[in-house]
């Protein structure tokens, strides 16, 4: 199974949008799965399920960037750039396919709230343009990795 497609089983099995790009795209020999899902499981909804922030599928490939290639110790002064490099691509490329990297601006409704949350389950949002920027951010990550 590819990454992107186990990215998006993932999220068929209801685990959020940045807990399934992480996840799929981790070191596995560097963390297990049931790690990073946890790790990442604060990051969906638009951060910590607010709706305000960014987009999960983005926060969980941008932690798969710095996992790859984020800098773990005083010698590796060059991997801060570079992950930042990498990080503003996955964004600015994300943004272009979909017009924004922030949750809320993506549905068109802030899940952050009871209502808000009721209105994108009824309109289908989180089976819909959620599981397609899960897949996107998968797309972009196996450009960028």
């Amino acid at each position: 199974m590819s990454r992107k497609d186990h990215a998006l089983s993932l999220f068929s099995q209801h685990f959020n949008c940045s807990q399934a790009v992480f996840a799929a795209y981790r070191l596995p020999d560097a963390l297990d799965e049931s790690a990073a899902l946890k790790l990442a499981s604060v990051f969906g909804a638009g951060v910590a399920s607010t709706g305000r922030g960014l987009c999960g599928a983005v926060t969980g490939g941008l932690m798969a960037l710095s996992m790859k290639h984020g800098r773990g110790d005083l010698d590796s002064v060059e991997a801060k750039a570079k992950t930042y490099e990498l990080g503003r691509k996955f964004m600015e490329t994300f943004e272009a396919r979909h017009g924004s990297c922030v949750c809320e601006r993506l549905l068109g409704i802030c899940i952050g709230t009871p209502e808000g949350h009721r209105q994108a389950q009824e309109a289908r949002l989180f089976e819909t343009q959620c599981l397609g920027y899960v897949s996107s951010a998968a797309e972009i990550l196996d450009d960028l990795l």
